[in-house]
């Protein structure tokens, strides 16, 4: 008697697939409201804390979700489902990237905030003004890293396989 591995492993192959959408989406929901914070907050050292705050909090959901799917993608891959490699490279960069801007960059931002503030002016006119600016592009970059693997993963999770 043959057994297919397809039929075998498909409720974890629709789970991944979920996960994965759901990461996306949570990525793209964290983008658009990042910049709507930019775009409807006058003060833009408010509108920046208020997204850093909330980059910062989505990236532990991030990070469990993400791992989450490595270690099932893994687990996967020794059980025969070959296909699933394809995930591993964007899972593991979408981890570094996370763990990046959260807890590396957005504290050191918010350390020169704070710094200038107790000088008694904003961050932009404060000496530490253009170390800010390339912190805060590095930043963006990063969440656009972020929306780029999370939709590589849905991608190749979402491609029908051969058997």
């Amino acid at each position: 008697m043959v057994e297919s591995t397809q039929d075998q492993y498909q409720f974890a192959n629709r789970f991944l697939r979920f996960i994965s959408y759901l990461l996306l989406g949570v990525i793209i929901a964290q983008f658009f409201s990042c910049l709507s914070a930019y775009l409807f907050i006058g003060d833009s050292q408010a509108a920046g804390m208020l997204a850093h705050i909330l980059i910062q909090h989505l990236s532990y959901y991030l990070l469990g979700c993400t791992f989450i799917t490595l270690s099932l993608a893994n687990v996967l891959i020794k059980r025969g489902q070959h296909g699933l490699r394809a995930i591993r490279i964007p899972a593991l960069l979408l981890i570094l990237v996370t763990a990046a801007s959260s807890f590396l960059l957005i504290p050191r931002m918010d350390y020169l905030r704070e710094t200038a503030l107790l000088d008694g002016m904003p961050v932009a006119l404060s000496p530490f003004a253009s170390y800010f600016v390339i912190l805060n592009g590095l930043t963006f970059a990063l969440v656009i890293t972020q929306i780029i693997c999370s939709g590589l993963m849905a991608w190749r999770l979402s491609k029908p396989r051969s058997t």
